[in-house]
């Protein structure tokens, strides 16, 4: 888990996605570039890092969920863009687990109400096989589940990232 939090690389593996019902789901879903409902895929993320600046591309089997991580010091959080989203996360450490919340949210530069923010459940872990184990998802009040995608990956190519 450290090695694909601190190094640029490849990583392979397979996942499951499952997208909430409903137009507005679909919209945000959209505006996010998450990828389309599928069982049992190959996806591949390409980790590269520049400066301070992470850029995670996934590929969902041709589907291409591109973000730009960053650390936002007023908020201390974590910043991912995903599209026209803007996430705020707070990474938690439990029992070996990696809990990560979501803190804030912005669309195209709005923020987000606070009642309106979507509540995350996501985890990652290392899993007996020592692959790289993951859980993501987010529920919204009112519209309910927006996506869960769950898999594992393990590393194809992975170098030490500079400081």
């Amino acid at each position: 888990m450290r090695q694909l939090h601190s190094l640029s690389g490849d990583y392979a593996g397979r996942c499951s996605v499952i997208r909430g019902r409903g137009r507005l789901t679909a919209l945000a879903l959209r505006f996010g570039g998450f990828p389309p409902a599928a069982d049992d895929i190959p996806v591949r993320i390409r980790i590269n890092r520049s400066g301070n600046v992470w850029h995670w591309v996934r590929d969902f089997k041709g589907h291409s969920t591109r973000s730009q991580l960053t650390f936002d010091h007023d908020a201390d959080c974590v910043c991912e863009r995903l599209g026209v989203l803007t996430l705020w996360l707070t990474p938690e450490i439990n029992a070996g687990r990696l809990f990560i919340h979501i803190r804030r949210l912005s669309i195209l530069g709005v923020r987000c109400p606070d009642i309106l923010l979507p509540r995350s459940s996501t985890v990652e872990w290392q899993g007996e096989t020592g692959h790289f184990c993951f859980d993501v998802s987010a529920d919204m009040p009112g519209l309910g589940p927006l996506i869960r995608y769950r898999g594992w990956l393990a590393p194809v190519r992975a170098q030490t990232c500079p400081d």
